[in-house]
């Protein structure tokens, strides 16, 4: 036996309360043929007489009424789950958001803030971590967004670019202070004791290569695994680092810090916010848009277009 759908459903209250084949037809953007089609099929399903014709109105018999009766409050609620679907004020669930601590520590917390407001019913599970390990926990489902350093990669992953953030060798005014002004990059490199963060970082992996470039030994390297820890390391005058401008401006404008290679041009590690494709709910994309809106990364003409 035929199912009743819920297109024919639809179709029988629309015709109870146009009163025409015609005019339903009109309504749904269908022929009138198909709506005449859909009564057919859900009398058969049903064994029952759903309508009769009275002149050239549809009237509906005993049945037709009592199930009409039956099925407006479910269409009803059915329209009004779906409205909350696409409404970011009644969202809910819990979304678990991964972020690298460079922008843990500059534009996220505003950026949780305005998800906050757009989405009060939403619960978020906030992760700080590598940008290898939330690569492989994106891709293995156990984080459904991620701000990391670029590249996203895997088939199955969208992202969309945050802007980049200037990396500069920082170290003490003291340690500066003493180095020759004829000095060369690689001696002024090779000078004090280098630190990064801890591997994988990408700013691990950008420490290596400039090191490479310059012909710089990079097997004594010291490592730390948080970004506020090694800023502080390198004010207390104990070597060099490759740091993040945007997280040492303070430190540069109390003299705490300066730049070891002011003439040089800083690399850009570039920042994405990454989904997986099969992730393209409202959710989700509100999220995308106000990463794209709060980030204070700098970005190039057309990177704040919002992601289709």
């Amino acid at each position: 036996m035929k199912r009743v759908t819920l297109l024919n459903l639809e179709t029988l209250c629309w015709i109870s309360r146009l009163g025409t084949f015609h005019a339903t037809a009109l309504k749904m953007n269908a022929s009138p043929p198909a709506i005449s089609a859909r009564v057919r099929e859900m009398e058969t399903a049903l064994g029952v007489t759903l309508f009769r014709r009275q002149g050239r109105r549809m009237e509906l018999t005993f049945q037709g009424r009592e199930l009409v009766q039956m099925v407006e409050p479910l269409l009803r609620r059915l329209d009004g789950v779906v409205g909350d679907l696409d409404n970011p004020e009644t969202a809910s669930g819990t979304v678990r958001i991964g972020a690298g601590e460079i922008a843990a520590l500059s534009w996220f917390p505003t950026f949780i803030a305005n998800l906050r407001k757009l989405m009060p019913k939403v619960v978020y599970q906030i992760e700080i971590d590598l940008t290898t390990s939330m690569r492989q926990r994106l891709e293995t489902g156990k984080l459904d967004v991620a701000l990391f350093a670029a590249p996203a990669v895997g088939p199955d992953i969208r992202s969309a670019s945050l802007g980049c953030v200037r990396m500069c060798w920082m170290i003490a005014p003291a340690l500066q202070s003493k180095l020759s002004t004829t000095a060369t990059i690689g001696e002024r490199l090779n000078g004090h004791a280098i630190w990064s963060l801890s591997k994988p970082s990408a700013s691990h992996s950008m420490t290596m290569d400039l090191l490479r470039e310059q012909g710089i030994a990079s097997d004594a390297i010291g490592t730390c695994n948080n970004i506020m820890a090694l800023i502080a390391i390198i004010a207390s005058g104990a070597g060099i680092a490759l740091l993040p401008e945007i997280l040492v401006r303070s430190h540069v404008a109390r003299l705490e810090l300066v730049p070891l290679l002011p003439e040089m041009v800083m690399r850009e590690l570039e920042f994405v916010i990454a989904w997986n494709a099969d992730q393209e709910q409202l959710i989700i994309r509100n999220i995308v848009e106000v990463a794209l809106q709060c980030t204070t990364f700098e970005m190039a003409l057309g990177d704040m277009d919002t992601p289709p």
